[in-house]
Parts: C-alpha cells; sequence; structure tokens
C-alpha cells in the first residue's frame, strides 16, 4: 500500500512539473507555435512558396507541363509574395531566434511564451499571404493541372503535424530540385518539342492516329522522365525527419 501512495504522490508532481510555466521551457514551446500557424502551402506538403514553385515545375506529367507563360506568372506570384512578406518573415525569425536563445538561457514557460505571442500576428498575416498566393497561383493552372494535382494530393495530410522545414532541409530540396533540372534538361525539352509539334499537327487537321505516331516519339524520354521524378520523390523524402513524414504531407506526387 505504501508502494502505491509513493507511486501515486511521485506521478502527481511529475504531472505537476509538466505543467508549471514557471519550470525552464523547452523546444517543443516553439515548435508548437510554429504548428500552430495557419499555412495554406502545408495542405500542398509544407513548403514554402520557393520550393512549392519549384514542385509545381518538376512534378507535373509531361502532358500537363507549365507552359513557359505559366512558370513566368508563377515565378512573379512568388517574387511578390517574397518582396511583400520579407518584413514579417524577418522579424518573426527574430522572435524565433530570441525564443531559442530564452530556452538556451533556461528562461521559464511563460517568459519564453511571452516571446512567441509577439509573433502571433505576424504568424496571421503570414498565414493570410500564403492563402493568397496559393489562389493567385491556382487561377494560373488549367483545370486539367488543377485536376491532377487535386487526384495526387497527400492522403490524411495532417498540416498540423508538419514540423516546417529548416533552413538545411529546404536548402537541400532546392538543390535537389536544381539537379533534376540539369539532369533531364534534353528529355525535357525533347518531350516539350514533341508534344508542341503533336499538338500542331491536331490542329492542322492531321488524323488522330498520326497525332498519337508523333506522340509515341517521345515514349522512351517520358519514361525516363518518370523513373526522375520517382527518383526525385524518394531523394525529398530522405531529407524529411520522421516526424514530416509520418504527417503524410508530401507534394505533388
Amino acid at each position: 500500500m505504501r508502494r502505491i501512495a509513493l507511486i501515486a504522490v511521485a506521478s502527481l508532481a511529475f504531472a505537476a512539473c509538466s505543467t508549471d510555466t514557471t519550470s525552464p521551457a523547452d523546444q517543443s514551446l516553439v515548435d508548437e507555435f510554429l504548428l500552430g500557424s495557419s499555412v495554406a502551402l502545408t495542405s500542398a506538403g509544407g513548403y514554402d512558396a520557393g520550393i512549392y514553385q519549384d514542385r509545381l515545375f518538376n512534378a507535373l506529367p509531361d502532358d500537363l507541363r507549365l507552359t513557359p507563360e505559366q512558370q513566368a506568372q508563377i515565378k512573379a506570384l512568388v517574387e511578390a509574395f517574397q518582396t511583400a512578406t520579407k518584413a514579417d518573415r524577418e522579424a518573426l525569425n527574430a522572435i524565433l531566434r530570441d525564443a531559442k536563445a530564452a530556452i538556451a538561457a533556461h528562461k521559464s514557460r511563460d517568459e519564453v511564451k511571452a516571446i512567441l505571442d509577439r509573433g502571433n500576428a505576424i504568424r496571421a498575416r503570414l498565414g493570410a499571404a500564403e492563402a493568397a498566393l496559393h489562389a493567385a497561383i491556382g487561377a494560373v493552372l488549367t483545370a486539367e493541372q488543377k485536376a491532377w494535382i487535386e487526384a495526387h494530393k497527400p492522403a490524411r495530410c495532417d498540416p498540423s503535424k508538419f514540423a516546417p522545414l529548416s533552413d538545411a532541409q529546404k536548402a537541400q530540396i532546392r538543390a535537389l530540385e536544381q539537379a533534376f533540372q540539369t539532369a533531364n534538361k534534353a528529355d525535357l525539352d525533347a518531350v516539350k518539342a514533341i508534344l508542341d509539334q503533336a499538338r500542331a499537327a491536331a490542329q492542322a487537321g492531321k488524323s488522330k492516329a498520326e497525332v498519337e505516331a508523333i506522340v509515341a516519339t517521345a515514349k522512351p524520354a517520358m519514361d525516363r522522365l518518370n523513373a526522375a521524378r520517382a527518383a526525385l520523390k524518394a531523394q525529398i523524402g530522405a531529407v524529411l525527419t520522421p516526424e514530416q513524414k509520418a504527417s503524410n504531407c508530401f507534394p505533388l506526387g
């Protein structure tokens, strides 16, 4: 009986410590703040605007690939977003640095929370700006492209559990996306040229068989690109933490 009583007392003491706002804070407080963000792009994978742009450019299948005009429009939208939100993003990063410094100095949870609370309004503005960007990008896409993206949305994605990417992860993913473009440029250009030729043939009244024969010449390059896209997805997945992967938020196939 005495042993049970001691265990009960110990459990109560542990529970009290876990909710004690005067006890030293840890990284979990910062994580909770970040996961509470209203980030529209998270529903497409939890990535920032620049990485989402790269995923759109590289992930869509060849017959739905963004046109140069669409790419230019989306780049302009992302650049405008980055410019308009630069001050808020820098201010939020400064607050996060202050919070992490306070944690390193063993400040209480109340003290760290007070620092993070300074970023609540900023976080709300950034969430609204990302929602607007996501809608603006959607307006650039064709109905077929949007249908493909909708069909490839992560199943059961829980944005609230996708821990934001670190700067190192963002750099790694951007490097992988760029490497994909560089390594597959010849095939990407070849497929585009063949599909353009097929569309021109269809518009010129060529038969279905003639158009299909043109498209068929792109198959070897398309097969290589499909394999390269699958490899790229696996490489990006390897950059994510187990917690990020467990959220099941992975963008665009």
